[in-house]
């Protein structure tokens, strides 16, 4: 299966040059191409071999050549403002009438932090953080956009002298999970519950293991939920139009929270 925020990463973390970065760039950059070539002349096209990009598909986790390039055509026919949570009529009426839509969107996000302001439980909050202050390994969990949330947390939380720990891969989130112990504390960050899904296996092994298991969510009626200790709902209903706004306030405020509550003056 594709993962584009895999290949993203790849490319934010090696050389324009490397072989597999030239692939992707080549990809991305030809998705109607790609629908008609072989994998001989896509290969040629980026000076590698039909071997490699066979290897660069299983380096991915993806099962075949043809199935990456299905999911590459989906990627090339996919409505371009799907990816940004917008409905057709939306993009319409952003075309028409951006500052209409401006004042629309902005009073979406003022009515989902009021949301917020009035759904945490400030006294649940903080002994949240009193255990994470006590706690002796403290991992925080995401993918994709939450991912990045939490390494916000994760330095806001040293700059208060508090190391937790963020598995950035697959891997290594698979190598925390497996050494969670009594004395440990693992959050999960997902914005609308998808990653209970997505990385169903590790919840399960999170679930069974001896650690308290947090979850940190907007508004999710995925099941899964009753996997974790404890579930945070940071909102009363979904704001699917707004992304992470809600959980990026929270968690701005839960850094700044910790801060005043052990950080020394």
């Amino acid at each position: 299966m594709l993962d584009l925020f895999d290949f993203l990463h790849y490319l934010n973390t090696n050389k324009r040059d490397a072989t597999y970065s030239r692939i992707i760039i080549y990809l991305f950059s030809h998705l109607t191409d790609i629908q008609i070539l072989t994998i001989t002349e896509i290969a040629e096209r980026c000076f590698v071999s039909p071997a490699t990009l066979t290897r660069f598909c299983r380096h991915f986790g993806i099962s075949s050549f043809a199935a990456l390039r299905e999911s590459l055509v989906s990627l090339g026919t996919m409505k371009k403002h799907s990816g940004l949570r917008m409905k057709e009529h939306e993009l319409t009426d952003l075309r028409s009438d951006p500052k209409s839509y401006l004042a629309s969107y902005g009073t979406e996000i003022i009515t989902a932090i009021n949301d917020v302001q009035q759904t945490i439980d400030i006294a649940q909050v903080d002994q949240i953080l009193a255990d994470i202050h006590e706690a002796k390994e403290v991992i925080l969990i995401g993918y994709s956009s939450t991912l990045e949330l939490a390494k916000e947390l994760q330095t806001s939380f040293l700059l208060s002298q508090k190391l937790i720990f963020v598995g950035e891969t697959e891997e290594t989130q698979e190598a925390f999970v497996t050494d969670l112990s009594k004395k440990s504390i693992v959050i999960v960050i997902s914005s609308y519950g998808s990653l209970l899904n997505r990385s169903s296996e590790l919840m399960r092994k999170i679930s069974d293991s001896p650690a308290k298991s947090i979850l940190l969510t907007q508004h999710t009626q995925n099941t899964l939920t009753n996997q974790f200790d404890l579930s945070i709902n940071v909102t009363t209903t979904n704001y699917v139009r707004i992304g992470n706004y809600p959980l990026t306030f929270f968690l701005d405020y839960f850094a700044r929270r910790y801060a005043s509550l052990y950080q020394q003056i």
